[in-house]
């Protein structure tokens, strides 16, 4: 399998796009059900996973970039992503 992400083929993370840390949260359990708040998510490879948590904070995550094609649209996911695509 590869990278959502940045296409290559490397060991790979789930990335949970409702972030484990808002699960406990009302706001989020009346929104997703707890199957959603689990399972919804991508595969990512560590380079990619590791790059999305230094830019954006879990709250940000949870609120805005709940979508692969949401963290794809944001800026400095995409300059990140073009720059592992890079890598080895």
């Amino acid at each position: 399998m590869s990278c959502e992400l940045c296409g290559r083929d490397k060991p790979l993370t789930f990335h949970h796009l409702i972030p484990k840390a808002v699960h406990h949260r009302k706001r989020y359990r009346k929104k997703y059900t707890m199957e959603e708040l689990r399972s919804t998510g991508i595969d990512i490879c560590r380079k990619c996973h590791s790059g999305i948590h230094d830019l954006l904070t879990e709250k940000e995550l949870a609120e805005g970039y709940t979508t692969l094609e949401s963290l794809q649209a944001h800026e400095g996911v995409k300059k990140h992503v073009a720059w592992v695509r890079k890598q080895k």
